[in-house]
């Protein structure tokens, strides 16, 4: 701010100052110094910021994690998991990366205590880079229901969760997964019940991502890409199937009675075919009054040899076989050549196959349907807010393109405490990133190069009519060579 007030001193009292490259530049340098101190300086706190905040679980990958996760010991997962290092704009900082190509992947990390969520917000926040872009991959995460913690070792897809939540791309495929599993109390099966609508998954374009899942106590969720909601919705509303079954259901032992008349309109028995009907007649006739086009060639062939072209002196008979001229259109046919045929034309006399026109059916009941029986696995769960409890994480995914990092997992029951860690954290990195591919962007240097050409030839143009002003400010040797335009 102190160097924006001393640089902008000099419009009241300098105005001409303000065309001057000298103290514009000056001001910019400052400025550009200034901003990449301040940036450093986030980047360096970024990479070691807590959560400022109670929290359920947070790894950001830093030393020791390896402790606290736990490769599946299944044959099918022979993905290798790679520790990153700087592998975003943020220094000292580190991730886990899915590092096989075209391989399953599966680790898993215990809580300290199982999270029992009670009437509670629920919050699971991470990060995403997929560093060579998302062919067919997934980048989501599983958080395990009571009692997986015993067996991290034995992890694998059929190991239950009660959330999966996260990115993934293939084919048609393109979304954030929330996918809540919920028992039946009654017949104490396990249902997975998926969001209905959830967004694009945005991870495609290989910078970080945020994705960040809201469970409130009131039933609701939300669902937040890059700090930005992109879908709210209802845990009684918008899942699929729904959290509780209908009441009634459809009588599976029903059936419609064989004299059941379903049909409303029915062909009029009264009606006949009029005697003047004729449905032998064609739809199509030729035009009787076509007359054959003045020039028209019955005899000649539309192509032709070229009668202009000539054999090449080089031809060689014997190599290159007999030489034939080149087909071309036959000149004699600009009118047309071959048969003639005539035009045909819609049959005004023609009228197609006869119906009978339609009446209403008077034996009609209406649409069939069973009958409603009361549903024996019925249930009200009216807050699924309270999800089964969970003690574990996990991450199990078959990648493709690979380069997949994993960074800054927080689960808490805090918006605030998500929102102010983010803040800290993917916001700088973002910010940093969006930098860099601005910095890299086609036609950056070219546009800078211009710019500053043309600032010399607006100072060249006022050297022109205030020489002694320009002079003043830059001294008798100019440090930059004044053009002004022709």
């Amino acid at each position: 701010r102190l160097l924006i007030q001393f640089c902008t001193s000099f419009l009241p009292g300098w105005p001409i100052l303000l065309r001057m490259a000298k103290v514009i530049a000056a001001c910019i340098l400052l400025l550009l110094s200034a901003l990449a101190v301040e940036s450093s300086e986030q980047l360096q706190k970024a990479a070691s910021v807590l959560p400022d905040g109670q929290y359920y679980f947070f790894e950001p990958f830093s030393e020791g994690w390896q402790s606290k996760w736990v490769n599946t010991t299944s044959s099918e997962y022979t993905g290798e998991w790679e520790w990153v290092k700087n592998y975003s704009e943020v220094t000292e900082d580190y991730g886990l990366r899915m590092g096989s190509a075209g391989q399953k992947h599966a680790l898993s990390s215990a809580f300290e205590k199982p999270i029992e969520v009670k009437d509670s917000t629920f919050v699971v926040q991470y990060e995403v880079k997929a560093m060579n872009g998302l062919a067919c991959d997934g980048a989501y995460i599983k958080l395990l229901q009571k009692d997986a913690a015993k067996k991290l070792q034995e992890f694998d897809n059929n190991l239950r969760y009660t959330i999966m939540f996260g990115p993934d791309r293939c084919g048609s495929t393109d979304k954030v997964h929330f996918i809540l599993q919920h028992q039946n109390p009654v017949t104490k099966q396990w249902e997975e019940k998926h969001a209905k609508g959830t967004p694009a998954s945005s991870a495609a374009d290989k910078m970080t991502h945020l994705y960040t899942l809201i469970i409130r106590p009131d039933n609701s969720f939300e669902i937040l890409v890059d700090m930005q909601s992109k879908m709210k919705g209802s845990l009684l509303k918008d899942m699929d199937p729904p959290v509780n079954p209908p009441k009634e259901i459809d009588d599976p032992d029903d059936v419609k009675p064989s004299d059941w008349v379903d049909e409303p309109k029915m062909d009029d028995p009264k009606a006949s075919k009029p005697a003047d009907w004729d449905e032998t007649l064609p739809e199509y006739i030729e035009d009787a009054n076509a007359k054959k086009p003045s020039g028209w060639n019955d005899d000649e062939p539309l192509r032709v040899p070229d009668p202009d072209a000539k054999k090449p002196d080089d031809w060689d008979d014997e190599e290159d076989g007999d030489w034939e001229a080149p087909i071309v259109d036959n000149p004699k046919c600009k009118v047309g050549c071959g048969e003639w045929k005539r035009p045909t034309i819609r049959n005004p006399a023609y009228k197609g196959k006869w119906y009978p026109p339609k009446i209403d059916n008077p034996d009609y009941k209406g649409p069939w349907a069973p009958r409603k029986i009361p549903n024996k696995d019925w249930f009200e769960d009216l807050h699924p807010h309270n999800v089964h409890p969970m003690d574990a994480i996990g991450i199990e995914l078959l990648t493709n393109a690979g380069g997949i990092v994993f960074d800054n997992l927080l689960i808490t029951n805090s918006e605030a405490v998500a929102t102010s860690y983010a803040e800290k954290t993917w916001k700088v990195r973002n910010k940093e990133e969006a930098a860099k591919i601005a910095k890299n962007a086609p036609g950056m240097v070219q546009n800078l190069s211009k710019a500053l050409a043309d600032m010399q030839i607006q100072i060249g143009e006022l050297y022109k009519e205030k020489p002694v002003v320009v002079i003043g400010v830059f001294g008798p040797t100019p440090p930059l060579r004044f053009t002004s335009r022709v």
